[in-house]
């Protein structure tokens, strides 16, 4: 038994293991692309390519602007604008679409990036990457601008080449190119808009003092604001999401098909130690019981109790017979009558002893019967 229980034990803590070793797996594979990102484009990085500084200054203007840290379907009702920077662990399918409904009742989103993605696709947005030639030849065009309050104010911008970005939707405007290439481009989705900006370097820190950046970023930001709140998001930069394995693992897309494997890998082990047969009995260490104690003892207590009933018995037939034959008064017979008795006192007679005082007795018996059968010869002559 302490055998089978010590393997099972190993199965199970071998599972356990494996399955942690799974989860650190699919934790480190998604948040891989993290790490692997040269410039993160988040407002907490002050390095080059951060947005820190853009946060800083937006909260020096007395503006209200906070960092989101929640998923899209938690997005209040009264923010006004949320901006979404190079998103590096994408949004869900659902997401998407309480972001489109959140669009549709009046919001403006803000997307910044070059790197394509299903999310610029789902928003209706074609951005396609651009050879380095062609970005030189763009450099040397002036910027060609469409009248509206994105452009206002703006003259100069210190870009460093950027995706060609458009929108195959008729309600699509391109407000901003440089060159033959889309930076800027608008979308109307019910009573909201959607704004796409192809080059994220031209609010980060390194370039926000550059040209009239920081005025592009406050026409984008303030021209929809009104009265609501501008939301800058983090959430799918990886912060304010799950801190732990299990957590982190239960939110993942990789749930369900871990289950799956999981559940064949359970099934692969019920059927491998599993017998299609009658049960057989389990080997047992072949020792001495208790048992066999008590048996012999037992045996033992019964010989000796035997051998005291039968000397009991040859006692008792010596002295009837002697007394039928009126031979019980007889000095020899009644002495070996007495060291009889005496021996039954004692419970452990052995064998030989038993013998002696059986022979000892049908001697004295026999002896006293011819000294009878004499004597009665003796007195008829």
């Amino acid at each position: 038994m302490s055998g089978g229980g010590g393997a099972k034990w190993w199965k199970v803590g071998g599972f356990g293991i494996l399955f942690f070793l799974i989860a650190c797996g699919l934790v480190a594979l998604e948040s891989g692309g993290v790490n692997k990102q040269p410039e993160r484009r988040t407002t907490y990085s002050a390095a080059v390519g951060g947005y820190k500084a853009l946060y800083l200054w937006l909260h020096s203007l007395n503006l209200p602007v906070r960092r989101w840290e929640r998923t899209l379907n938690d997005l209040p009702a009264e923010a006004s604008v949320l901006v979404m920077v190079e998103p590096e662990l994408g949004p869900t399918k659902g997401e998407v679409k309480t972001l489109k409904e959140w669009v549709a009742h009046g919001g403006t989103f803000v997307l910044i990036g070059r790197q394509p993605n299903l999310l610029w696709l789902n928003l209706g947005f074609e951005l396609q990457p651009v050879f380095v030639m062609q970005h030189l030849q763009d450099k040397t065009e002036p910027l060609r601008f469409q009248a509206g309050p994105y452009t206002r104010g703006i003259k100069t911008l210190d870009y460093n080449g950027h995706p060609d970005l458009s929108s195959s939707r008729p309600q699509g405007i391109v407000h901003l190119r440089s060159g033959t290439t889309g930076l800027l481009v608008v979308l109307d989705e019910g009573e909201g808009k959607v704004i796409g900006l192809s080059d994220p370097t031209l609010f980060s820190n390194g370039s926000l003092r550059k040209g009239d950046h920081a005025r592009l970023a406050l026409n984008l930001l303030l021209t929809h604001l009104g009265n609501g709140e501008l939301l800058i998001d983090e959430y799918h930069h990886g912060y304010g999401r799950a801190i732990s394995v299990l957590a982190h693992l239960f939110s993942s897309r990789a749930l369900i098909p871990l289950l799956q494997a999981i559940l064949i890998l359970f099934l692969l082990w019920a059927s491998r130690g599993r017998r299609f047969g009658p049960p057989r009995p389990l080997l047992q260490k072949k020792r001495s019981s208790s048992l066999e104690h008590v048996r012999a003892m037992a045996q033992l207590y019964q010989r000796a109790k035997a051998r005291v009933l039968a000397l009991n018995a040859v006692v008792r037939w010596i002295e009837g017979e002697a007394k039928s034959i009126f031979v019980h008064r007889e000095r020899n017979l009644r002495n070996k009558l007495l060291i009889a008795r005496q021996q039954l006192e004692i419970p452990d007679t052995t064998e030989k002893e038993l013998l002696n005082l059986s022979r000892g007795l049908y001697s004295a018996l026999e002896q006293a019967r011819r000294r009878a059968v004499g004597t009665s010869l003796g007195s008829m002559d």
